[in-house]
């Protein structure tokens, strides 16, 4: 038995090269070693054809010389358009293979996703348990599989079939570690806004789900709100095993939300410290609830950077977003952040329902006076499994003819969301308007230039400016 994950080419078929980095895909290395965990007889191997800048035709050819008897292909919103045309040139050439789609964006659609694809299986929601023993039914020829739950297929009467939802892993200890080995891990880099050293750098995943509801978000598909948490020990373990193993000389923890128990962070960080593993790292964290306590620990274990979603610097807005969170608060915190030598990122989502022209304003003029080394303003994305792609179809709020490539956070590609309030060709104007108004002020550009103490810290600065002012949209 051969199974071959794909991370399908991206930039190549119009993405916008450079926006992401080049992230390990951390769902495929978890989906490989508990594959071979439950299945130590099949062959698993992964292709990141985007890493490897792959045409359709390359992977074909890959495809090929492997031959494998499954093919599992990782999904996102923004990607679809290139997932189609590779499972349609997969379906041509080698159509009697089996093609199991995962991710946020086909959980969400699952029936259209298999229509547009060609595509025989969507794996629903947290994709572990589901494929494998796909990859059992798959090897033993079964023909019945609705005792897989999480699985959506049409059946041989072309009826769409969904069986019943995945239940989540309630101990995370359980899984083994990502299988790094099966990737060129030399390859990865994160974004220029999230990266704190040029060496080898890797993701880490200590926890699953979020237990807030942000209306853009789409992951509760996937990982649902209620938040489940590795043990300290088993995270440094594999922070051991990244360091020792795979030489990785930086980590970006993949959480959405890191600091949710001060605890549990303070365990890591201090465990990280015993042995030994004080390497460079970035986490992403609410603008609320952190202290000195928490933000020193961090930052003797190697914390560099901290990402703050804070969204919108009006509170109408964030209310709107059905984001928790008190503008005080967030400036308190950021500040402490900043005063502890950090290097603070903040994040902010442009064009919500509701929004107008005076609160764009707002969040320019909020995200001004916070003054963090790094602020990226985002379009707002009807994806998939958010309230708010339901909002937009309610509404009618979803341009005509968008492609799901336009459903891309930074792109050139046409804005996908048009609200009563904010015709888009004023939300480009002001898009663009925050981004130069923000990076253009000589207080933040001569700060920058006098915190810098490294040559990643000089390239990173050059290389996330080129990234936001080649936006032409």
């Amino acid at each position: 038995m051969r199974v071959l994950l794909i991370n399908p080419p991206y930039s190549r078929y119009g993405g916008l090269k450079g926006v992401g980095g080049s992230m390990i895909p951390l769902n495929l290395c978890y989906l490989a070693a508990y594959g071979r965990k439950e299945h130590p007889e099949a062959e698993f191997r992964i292709l990141d054809a985007e890493a490897l800048g792959l045409s359709f035709e390359e992977v074909l050819l890959q495809v090929n010389s492997f031959k494998p008897d499954l093919i599992g292909i990782t999904t996102t919103t923004s990607a679809f358009d290139s997932i189609i045309g590779l499972c349609q040139s997969l379906k041509k050439d080698l159509f009697d293979i089996p093609i199991v789609l995962g991710g946020p964006h086909v959980s969400a659609l699952p029936e259209s996703s298999l229509v547009e694809t060609g595509s025989d299986f969507v794996a629903i929601g947290e994709g572990e348990i589901t494929f494998s023993e796909l990859v059992a039914a798959i090897k033993h020829q079964k023909s019945d599989l609705s005792d897989i739950d999480g699985l959506a297929f049409f059946d041989k009467d072309k009826s769409f079939k969904r069986t019943r939802p995945r239940q989540l892993i309630a101990d995370l200890d359980t899984l083994p570690f990502p299988a790094r080995d099966l990737v060129d891990n030399q390859r990865y880099s994160p974004p220029p806004t999230k990266r704190v050293s040029l060496g080898i750098n890797t993701m880490v995943s200590t926890s699953r789900g979020c237990p807030f509801n942000c209306g853009f978000c789409s992951f509760q598909v996937v990982w649902g709100r209620k938040t489940r948490m590795r043990s300290p020990q088993s995270v440094v373990s594999e922070i051991k095993e990244c360091i020792q193993k795979f030489n990785v000389d930086s980590i970006n923890f993949a959480d959405e939300f890191f600091t949710a128990q001060k605890k549990r962070v303070l365990e890591i960080s201090n465990l990280m410290k015993e042995e030994g593993l004080v390497v460079p790292w970035v986490c992403s964290s609410r603008a609320s609830g952190l202290d000195r306590e928490t933000i020193e620990t961090m930052k003797s274990a190697g914390c560099h950077e901290i990402s703050f979603g804070v969204e919108s610097g009006n509170s109408e807005v964030l209310k709107r977003m059905d984001k928790k969170l008190d503008l005080a608060e967030a400036e308190r915190v950021i500040r402490l952040t900043q005063a502890l030598g950090i290097t603070t990122h903040a994040s902010y989502v442009l064009g919500y329902p509701g929004e107008t022209v005076e609160s764009i304003k707002d969040t320019i003029s909020f995200a001004k006076r916070l003054n963090t080394d790094v602020a990226v303003f985002f379009i707002a994305i009807p994806l998939p499994g958010s309230r708010l792609y339901q909002e937009a179809l309610e509404n009618g709020f979803l341009q005509p003819d968008c492609t799901w490539l336009d459903y891309s956070w930074i792109s050139n590609q046409p804005f996908v969301l048009e609200t009563p309030d904010l015709p888009t060709a004023t939300l480009r104007y002001w898009h663009r308007k925050a981004i130069r108004s923000y990076y253009f002020r000589p207080r933040y550009f001569f700060a920058r230039l006098s915190r810098i103490r490294s040559w990643h810290e000089i390239i990173n600065l050059f290389a996330g400016l080129r990234v936001f002012f080649s936006i032409k949209r």
